[in-house]
């Protein structure tokens, strides 16, 4: 089971604006942080945050294209309208899947 300060930063990462996220779910906390957690939440480096961020979402993307060789071919015929939809995708399905192809069955039927 995740601690409140991993779930605030997983979450955090998978925004599009993470210090700005971060920033609201420790406010939204509540007692769920003690005050030292508060504390080493809001000194994480903002430039960090949005590398991480940045390299979660390409990762998650990566996944897409392993799992489903169809939407590679997708992605090589016109990579910014694949690109458009993973965004979309992206900001209105949590990550939850671990392999390709789940991750790929999951856009899939998202776009559906």
């Amino acid at each position: 089971m995740l601690s409140e300060v991993e779930r605030v930063l997983l979450e955090a990462v998978h925004d599009e604006d993470p210090p700005a996220r971060l920033r609201e779910l420790v406010e939204d906390a509540g007692d769920r942080l003690t005050v030292d957690e508060r504390s080493w939440l809001l000194a994480a480096d903002a430039d960090g945050l949005r590398l991480t961020g940045l390299l979660v979402v390409k990762l998650r993307f990566e996944r897409v294209l392993r799992g489903d060789a169809a939407l590679r071919r997708e992605f090589d015929a016109d990579p910014r309208a694949l690109l458009e939809r993973f965004r979309r995708y992206a900001r209105e399905v949590p990550a939850a899947a671990v392999f390709p192809e789940d991750e790929s069955r999951a856009f899939s039927a998202w776009s559906s």
